[in-house]
């Protein structure tokens, strides 16, 4: 007698190999099955848990966090968009950056949620970069007048004081000449060059001057000038976001030829933002510095647009108040208010002082008077200060003017303006990703773009990296991005810019699919014409070339269609005509599993583990493998066991899970209440019934999308759109099969694990079987007679 046959450790599917040359335990049909353990485990019936609200085929689905709930909130496009957090973003604001949807884009919550859905709203967006400034400013120089003097006097400690006749115009820290003293030589003691200057009034200042200790003493002859060469001053200026994002300057200004320390008038500079889709609340403002080493433009001031007001409240003698725009403030920082009619006017205030900063739009600050409940006040306006120092009198921009008196000191400027090739990017550029040193990477055609590190708008057009072949997808694993196109990879490394460097792999595997492309922590995967390619340190390998060969991975799907998901550190693929799992361990080095469910878009939210997909027009959110949720029928076939003899199999067991389980009856019977309104969406979606079993079609809007599906299309109880009823039953039935000679010879229904007879009359040296049902099945024992498996 043939020993008994044991089936466990199940795996998937290998089509590459012949039923007969199947590793042990492989399957030729592995469908909804999870294979983890060894045991065929069902997968549930995927839950609806949500609706994008959006018409037509969704392509693409991210999801933001309610701020005040935890609660998803469902981002949705019918087109292929790459989405990245921003690395400095808070929690709340949850800022992105997207590409795939028109020009590149930049949103967040507040932004894409301001509306009904489906999100992101029309105009949920900025678009990420901006432009060059096309307006010049113009600069007036002042011209200094020589101040006379009446007086001069010298202390102990080498202070002279010069008492001008006139207002002098002068600041401490301005460096000039006193010269013309005469009449003794202790007047002309007091002329010096070139020395630095301390304020005492507006008419009399003090320098350092050595000498004898002198009283105030008349004398008018003195003349006190700007000291130093001619120079040429010029200005520019950049457009400012309240995320920090910066413009490439503006045209320089007119020319002047003034000394250090001369006040100068900038007029013309922007009072609100430049048109378009942008985020830009106020300007930059440089001006020239030369120096022996070089010529550079040193920032003078932030110039913040004014902004209005929305809400105020005041509690304890404390305001706060709420704005239209972010308020760009610090605590500490001066600040005015007019316009505001609430509580009487009572909320306006000249040199305020911001004590606590609340977040980008409220912020506090001193303001007696009795409490106010939170009241709506559009009428108000804030201004920011734009003196150079907190000790000078405040000066509030596009308050009576938006020109910018410029007397600072050059000895306080020392940032240099940076943005010189902040360009924007490309309007066509997509396949937006994160990279090294939080630069971000995208591409158009056969060029491959980058970010400037921590500054997600600037794309520096003179460091695109410029390849053979046009560009399908690229992603990043390692400290590496991989550039995968029509025909070779290559792979890319660096962390700025301007010195990303690039190789070519020498393998021939184009990738077919931009949304095949998929990073699977030990490298990035994508379709290619030979199978599922993948790039690891050891270099590209097909990791699919155990169970797929050329010729079965063509015959069995079309790659180009693939759409790829990572997620339980499998690669979950879906294709025009099916789905599949692909996964690999430390034993197997891959094997396939057919599943029942495609998608168009799936996202698997990284703090609750789920993956949720969505799979045609009806926008539904479905997620997968709900535990609550009925299982889903899983099938298995044997691969063709050959045994040395002819032999009758006339006894089997199934050893599964057959218990009477109280939770699946209470799914089975929550799944059959939601039947009804799921089938109803169905049928109102579906136009027209068509030909018997023949495909349907229904209007998006007033486009009619065709073949979407086919209504009553499988030849048993169904089709692929509609749910059926199942039967509510208290133990879960395998359905057991054998083949003899790849026949059907048995068909039966078991819910036990107990032995049970096959037919005899027959003898066999090739034999099949399958299981198919609800359970966890966890062997498959067959022998010639029952006595023989009591051994198993």
């Amino acid at each position: 007698m043939a020993r008994p046959i044991k089936i466990t450790g199940f795996l998937g599917e290998a089509p590459k190999f012949s039923s007969e040359l199947l590793p042990t335990s492989a399957a030729q049909t592995a469908f909804n099955v999870k294979l983890y353990s060894g045991d065929l485990i069902p997968y549930t019936i995927p839950k609806i848990v949500d609706n994008t609200e959006r018409s037509g085929v969704v392509e693409s689905l991210h999801a933001l966090k309610n701020p005040d709930t935890d609660a998803l909130v469902w981002l949705s496009w019918t087109s292929d968009v790459d989405l990245v957090h921003a690395s400095d973003s808070s929690d709340n604001e949850q800022r992105f950056y997207y590409t795939g949807d028109g020009v590149p884009k930049v949103s967040n919550y507040d932004l894409a949620t301001n509306g009904s859905e489906p999100y992101p709203v029309s105009n949920g967006y900025y678009e990420l970069g901006l432009d060059v400034p096309t307006t010049t400013v113009t600069a007036t120089a002042t011209s200094f007048t020589v101040v006379n003097s009446t007086h001069y006097e010298r202390d102990s400690g080498n202070t002279s004081t010069y008492y001008g006749a006139a207002s002098h115009n002068l600041r401490s820290g301005n460096v000039v000449t006193i010269r013309d003293f005469s009449g003794s030589t202790e007047a002309e003691s007091f002329n010096a060059t070139n020395v630095e200057v301390t304020v005492i009034n507006s008419t009399d200042f003090q320098y350092y001057n050595p000498g004898d200790q002198v009283s105030k003493t008349a004398n008018t002859t003195g003349r006190a000038d700007m000291a130093g060469s001619t120079q040429i001053r010029t200005y520019i200026y950049t457009h400012i976001t309240p995320w920090g994002e910066e413009s490439i300057p503006s045209n320089i200004s007119n020319e002047l030829f003034i000394k250090e320390g001369q006040t100068v008038t900038v007029t013309n500079l922007p009072t609100a933002k430049p048109s378009g889709d942008n985020f830009v609340r106020g300007v930059r403002l440089y001006r020239s510095v030369t120096s022996a080493a070089a010529s550079d433009f040193f920032l003078l001031d932030t110039l913040w647009f004014p902004t209005s007001t929305a809400t105020v409240s005041r509690t304890s003698n404390v305001a706060t108040v709420k704005l239209e725009y972010p308020h760009n403030l610090v605590v500490g920082e001066r600040f005015k208010i007019s316009g505001s009619t609430a509580d009487g006017g009572n909320f306006n205030v000249t040199d305020g002082t911001v004590v606590s900063v609340i977040d980008r739009y409220q912020f506090t600050y001193s303001n007696s008077g009795s409490d106010v409940s939170s009241t709506a006040d559009t009428n108000g306006t804030l201004y920011h200060d734009v003196a150079e120092l907190s000790s000078l009198s405040a000066r509030y921009w596009g308050d009576s003017s938006y020109d910018f008196t410029d007397d600072f000191l050059v000895s306080g400027l020392t940032t240099i303006v940076e943005s010189e090739n902040y360009d924007k990017p490309k309007s066509t550029m997509k396949g937006l990703t994160s990279f090294n040193n939080n630069m971000l990477a995208g591409f158009f055609d056969n060029q491959l773009c980058f970010s400037f590190p921590d500054k997600p708008h600037a794309w520096p057009i003179k460091d695109r990296l410029t390849f053979d072949e046009n560009i399908v997808g690229i992603a990043v694993t390692s400290s590496y991005l991989i550039v995968l196109t029509e025909k070779y990879p290559y792979i890319v490394s660096g962390n700025n810019p301007e010195i990303m460097t690039f190789q070519k792999i020498n393998a021939e595997y184009p990738c077919v699919s931009k949304k095949s492309i998929v990073n699977m922590g030990y490298g990035v995967v994508w379709a290619t014409h030979a199978g599922l390619a993948a790039y690891s340190a050891g270099g590209v390998s097909i990791v699919t070339a155990n169970i797929h060969d050329w010729d079965t991975w063509s015959d069995a799907l079309d790659p180009s269609t693939i759409i790829g998901h990572f997620y339980n550190g499998k690669y979950f693929g879906s294709h025009s005509t099916g789905s599949f799992i692909f996964e690999t361990n430390e034993q197997v080095k891959g094997f396939l599993v057919s599943i029942d469910y495609t998608f168009t878009a799936a996202y698997t939210d990284s703090v609750s583990g789920v993956m949720y997909y969505t799979k045609d027009s009806l926008g539904d959110i479905f997620e997968w493998d709900n535990d609550g949720q009925v299982l889903a029928p899983l099938e298995w076939k044997s691969k063709t066991i050959v045994t040395a003899d002819y032999m009758n199999i006339g006894a089997a067991r199934v050893v599964a899970d057959y218990t009477d389980i109280d939770q699946e009856v209470i799914n089975e019977q929550n799944y059959n209440i939601g039947v009804p309104t799921y089938n109803a969406a169905i049928w109102a979606a579906s136009e027209q019934l068509g030909c018997l079993n023949g495909p349907t079609d229904y209007l998006d809007g007033s486009t009619r999308v065709e073949n979407v599906g086919s209504l009553n299309a499988f030849p048993v109880n169904g089709d692929g759109q509609t749910q059926s009823l199942i039967e509510i039953k208290s133990a879960l039935p395998v359905t057991f099969k054998l083949f003899a000679n790849k026949e059907l010879i048995f068909q039966g229904t078991i819910s036990s694990s107990d032995i049970f007879r096959l037919p005899t009359g027959y003898r066999t040296d090739t034999i099949e079987v399958s299981v198919s049902g609800s359970a966890r099945i966890r062997s498959i024992h067959l022998g010639e007679t029952p006595k023989g498996l009591s051994v198993v």
